[in-house]
């Protein structure tokens, strides 16, 4: 999605910006990986099965309302003096406004995604991939080169819809399929109840 999102807005993304993307989203998955499996030891495994299966599902529908929910977010700009209580705020505020509209990750609105900015659409994207791969091990050990995956997949998710959207993508296909990978998420779920 942010790759279609930069590439309907010609936002480039140099390739020292895609591997900050790929390496913080490793990371997120590779915490979200370690608390489960800690989790994991202290319940049963047909339980940790049932809570990742829930939790895919859960993921999936907020991807699938995630449309209707941040409609109305605005991008996030600092203003003013930055003092360390507005910091902490402004990098939460800039996180949560890269989730709703990924283009706000350009914050200098320069048309490239700047090695800092990188930071922050990775911690935004590595949420929600954080999420992914937590319920995911719930459900079953995964191995461990899963983060470097997951981070690689990421590059190349971006960089093709970068590439794709730019070229190929029409704003009537990206209005008729928003909902795809919601429900992808929410049939992987209901496959591991299953």
């Amino acid at each position: 999605m942010a790759g279609v999102a930069y590439g309907l807005r010609s936002i480039r993304i140099p390739l020292s910006s895609f591997l900050i993307v790929g390496a913080v989203t490793a990371v997120a998955s590779a915490f979200a990986m370690g608390a489960a499996a800690m989790l994991g030891q202290y319940i049963d495994t047909f339980l940790a099965m049932v809570l990742g299966g829930i939790l895919l599902i859960l993921l999936g529908a907020w991807n699938v309302f995630h449309q209707y929910l941040t409609k109305n977010i605005p991008t996030y700009e600092v203003e003013g003096e930055v003092t360390a209580g507005k910091l902490t705020f402004s990098i939460g505020h800039l996180v949560i406004s890269i989730m709703a509209r990924p283009e706000s990750a350009d914050v200098d609105h320069l048309g490239v995604i700047s090695p800092l900015e990188a930071v922050f659409l990775g911690l935004a994207v590595g949420a929600d991939a954080a999420v992914g791969t937590f319920a995911a091990a719930l459900t079953g050990a995964l191995p461990l080169y899963t983060p470097l995956i997951i981070g690689i997949i990421h590059i190349i998710c971006i960089g093709g819809g970068v590439v794709l959207s730019d070229r190929f993508v029409s704003d009537e296909w990206k209005r008729r399929f928003p909902f795809l990978p919601g429900t992808m998420l929410i049939v992987l779920g209901l496959l591991r109840l299953a």
